[in-house]
C-alpha cells in the first residue's frame, strides 16, 4: 500500500509533464492565433508546473462539461470573473488557448480537448487516492501484527477476535504463535504492534494491560492414582512423569522453576508442541499433564481425561496485553489494543498480577 500511496502522490507531478508536453505538439499542429516556438513550449511546461492548482483544474472541467463559463461557475459556487480568469491564468501557463469564447458560450479547442482526457485521469487518480487514504483516517483498513503465547491463541483469542473483526471487517490481523519470552523480544524490538504473554520477571520499555486469567490443571487418565484427589499441590505431581510443551515455553519454564524450588526434578517424560498432542499422551497413559482450564476442561468426558485444579499461588497467571512504552500505534493497532484490554477490564476474575 505505501508504494501504492507514493506513486499516486507522483502521478500529478508526472502528469503535468506528459500534459504539457502533449498540449504543446497539439498547439503547434492546430495553432490558434500566434504559433508557439519550441523554447516557449518548453517555458509553458516549466510555468504550468508552477501555476497548476487543482481547483483551476476542476473549473477547466466545469466549463468544458458546461460549455459556458457562468454555469460552470454557478456550478463550482464562485462568480464568473474569477473562474475566467482562473481559465486564462491555465491557458497562458500552457502557452495556447484551451477555448474558444463565442456570443453562447465556449467550445474546446484541440489543446483543450486533450487537456480534458488528460485532466480527468488525474482527478480520477486523486479521487482514489482520498478514498484509500480516508480508509486509514477512519481507521477502517489496515493490518495489525499480533503476537501471542499458546495458551491465549488456544483458549481466548479466536472468540476475542472474531467478536473484534464483526466491528471492524477490513481491518487485517496477522497473529503468530510465540513464547511469552519471544512475544516480549519481539514487541520490545518494534518487530510486533502488540503482544500477549505472562511476564515471568519485571518489563522493561513495555506497557502491560491486563487481558485474561489463566488457571493451570493436572489432567490424567481416570485410573491414575492422583485421580482420587478433588486439587493437587505441584509437589504431589513430581513423584509421576509428566507430558509437557517443549523446555523454552512459558509453560514448561514455570514448571521447571517450581520444581527447583520444591526441590525434586520434573520428570518429563515427553514433550509436544501442542496441547492437542499432550492430551492424546495423557490419555494414553504415557504421563500426566499441566495444562491451562480452556484447553483441557471441555475435552475430559471425550478423551477420557480426569482434571484437577492445581493449588499453587503461580498457577493462577494473568496474561497481559503489551506495546511498546512511548511508541504511538496505528490508528487500527490502538483499535485492537484498546478491544483486548476491555475484555480484559470486564473479567471479574482479574485482580492484578498473581505472584
Amino acid at each position: 500500500m505505501e508504494r501504492t500511496v507514493w506513486t499516486r502522490g507522483r502521478i500529478f507531478q508526472r502528469s503535468l509533464g506528459m500534459l504539457a508536453l502533449t498540449i504543446r505538439h497539439v498547439s503547434e499542429t492546430f495553432p490558434h492565433g500566434k504559433s508557439t516556438p519550441l523554447n516557449s513550449a518548453l517555458k509553458a511546461t516549466k510555468n504550468m508546473a508552477v501555476r497548476y492548482d487543482l481547483q483551476t483544474l476542476k473549473g477547466f472541467l466545469a466549463v468544458a462539461d458546461e460549455g459556458s463559463i457562468a454555469r460552470a461557475a454557478q456550478r463550482e459556487s464562485t462568480v464568473p470573473s474569477a473562474l475566467s480568469k482562473r481559465l486564462a491564468e491555465l491557458e497562458h501557463a500552457c502557452g495556447t488557448a484551451l477555448v474558444t469564447r463565442h456570443r453562447r458560450g465556449v467550445s474546446l479547442t484541440p489543446a483543450g480537448v486533450e487537456l480534458v482526457a488528460h485532466a480527468r485521469r488525474i482527478m480520477d487518480e486523486i479521487a482514489l487516492m482520498d478514498s484509500a487514504l480516508g480508509d486509514y483516517v477512519s481507521g477502517a483498513r489496515g493490518q495489525v501484527r499480533l503476537l501471542a503465547n499458546t495458551s491465549a491463541i488456544v483458549q481466548f483469542l479466536p472468540g476475542d477476535i472474531a467478536d473484534f473483526l464483526k466491528l471492524h471487517p477490513t481491518i487485517k490481523i496477522d497473529l503468530e504463535e510465540r513464547t511469552s519470552d519471544q512475544v516480549q523480544k519481539l514487541v520490545q524490538d518494534g518487530l510486533a504492534d502488540i503482544g500477549i504473554m505472562v511476564a515471568h520477571r519485571p518489563v522493561d520499555a513495555l506497557v502491560c494491560k491486563p487481558y485474561r486469567m489463566d488457571r493451570l490443571y493436572v489432567m490424567m487418565s481416570a485410573e491414575h492414582p492422583l485421580a482420587r484427589h478433588e486439587a493437587l499441590r505441584f509437589a504431589e505431581t513430581l513423584d509421576y512423569d509428566h507430558v509437557g510443551l517443549p523446555r523454552g515455553s512459558s509453560l514448561c519454564e514455570s514448571l521447571l522453576a517450581a520444581a527447583y524450588d520444591a526441590g525434586k526434578p520434573l520428570k518429563l517424560r515427553m514433550q509436544a508442541t501442542s496441547f492437542d498432542g499432550i492430551r492424546r499422551m495423557v490419555a494414553a497413559g504415557l504421563g500426566i499433564g499441566i495444562l491451562p482450564g480452556g484447553s483441557v476442561l471441555p475435552f475430559c468426558a471425550v478423551e477420557g481425561l480426569v482434571a484437577r485444579p492445581l493449588r499453587e499461588p503461580w498457577a493462577e497467571r494473568q496474561l497481559q496485553v503489551v506495546t511498546r512504552e512511548r511508541h504511538t500505534l496505528t490508528r487500527v493497532a490502538a483499535l485492537l489494543a484498546n478491544h483486548l484490554t476491555l475484555i480484559g477490564s470486564k473479567d471479574p476474575d482479574i485482580a492484578g498480577p498473581t505472584a
